[in-house]
């Protein structure tokens, strides 16, 4: 998937006078802002559970667990290599996510917003959102919890990659990549949309039955001291896409929503590590599903089709891993490394 990503990225950006690789940069200081932070938060709790096990053996069961990791060529890859190729990966989604419309122009906006309709009867859903969250100050709190989904990729992708238990990180990036890759490339391409906040820029007949939507939108945001991240981005997304422009942040894409896919992802793993956390990002991920809708990124089953295109491919990854052996290969190498470790103490 990261080979076949990158090198269509490439010849496509190529072809338009643009280059996905070179945008690289700039994506890995997004993608990979927090690995000192998240690094250091990790390794203290590491020490952390350390001291509840045995305070006097704390610092050498944490530096055992590192050199273990560090000299295990296959360990030190895995945790080394999925950095590495965040970077190449959401710079080459971002370039085809921007050249799109190019090739498939946006014409499912209107099936979309009727089957909307057909599920909530009759009703667009941001018309209910809207009823029970009715308050500026709501409106701008979902869009701070929307934004933080942004602060949560890097802590995510550094996290998983440097301290989750090895049947964790095979999971979280194999699902991780399928999502950008199935869903966001692949089923963007097929199901080419604009969403609701950009139908009166495109003169689309269904613009008026999305205008209260925006004005409601554009109230809340000008009521508060700063102008909400959804009214903002939506702005430059648009400037961009009339200009042309191919660089960081840009191109507009409505189905399948990948802010609701990986909230739903992160539930999943979420619930490996404990009921309460999986509740807790069931909630995260349910309040990113109204989001989406309230803040005019996207239509109701835009969310719904990507919910259960992640489930898909969690399962998909799931039976992989269980079938190809890698969950047993795991557990035996953990078993041989605690029964290595026990001797050595």
């Amino acid at each position: 998937m990261f080979l076949m990503l990158v090198v269509t990225a490439e010849v496509l950006s190529y072809l338009n006078g643009t280059s996905a690789i070179g945008m690289i940069a700039g994506y890995g200081g997004k993608a990979l802002r927090l690995l000192p932070f998240v690094a250091s938060i990790g390794i203290l709790c590491q020490f952390l559970i350390a001291i509840a096990r045995d305070y006097r053996t704390a610092v050498d069961q944490v530096m055992g667990q590192w050199r273990a990791a560090l000299l295990n060529p296959y360990l030190l890859a895995a945790r080394v290599a999925p950095i590495i190729m965040m970077p190449f990966f959401f710079a080459s989604f971002s370039v085809l996510k921007m050249l799109m419309p190019r090739y498939v122009p946006f014409w499912l906006d209107e099936p979309f917003a009727r089957m909307d309709q057909f599920l909530f009867f009759g009703y667009h859903p941001w018309q209910l959102t809207h009823a029970v969250f009715t308050s500026p100050e709501a409106t701008v709190t979902l869009d701070l919890f929307y934004s933080v989904w942004v602060i949560l990729l890097p802590v995510a992708i550094a996290g998983f990659a440097l301290f989750a238990p090895r049947k964790e990180r095979a999971r979280f990036f194999l699902s991780f990549g399928g999502a950008w890759f199935l869903l966001g490339f692949i089923g963007a391409w097929l199901g080419s949309s604009a969403g609701p906040c950009f139908l009166a820029n495109l003169n689309s007949p269904l613009a008026p039955e999305f205008a209260g939507l925006m004005q409601r939108l554009h109230a809340a945001s000008n009521s508060m001291d700063t102008v909400a991240q959804a009214v903002e981005w939506q702005q430059m997304l648009w400037n961009g896409y009339e200009s042309q422009t191919y660089r960081f942040g840009m191109g507009i894409s409505a189905m399948p929503s990948l802010h609701n896919a990986i909230a739903v992802l992160y539930a999943f793993m979420a619930f490996r590590f404990g009921k309460l956390l999986g509740w807790v990002a069931t909630a995260y991920a349910v309040i990113i599903f109204i989001g989406s809708i309230h803040l005019g990124w996207h239509y109701a089953v835009d969310g719904i089709f990507s919910a259960f295109g992640m489930w898909g491919i969690w399962k998909l990854v799931n039976w992989w891993c269980v079938t190809s052996g890698y969950d047993d290969a795991s557990q035996t190498d953990y078993n041989r490394t605690n029964a290595d470790a026990g001797l050595k103490a």
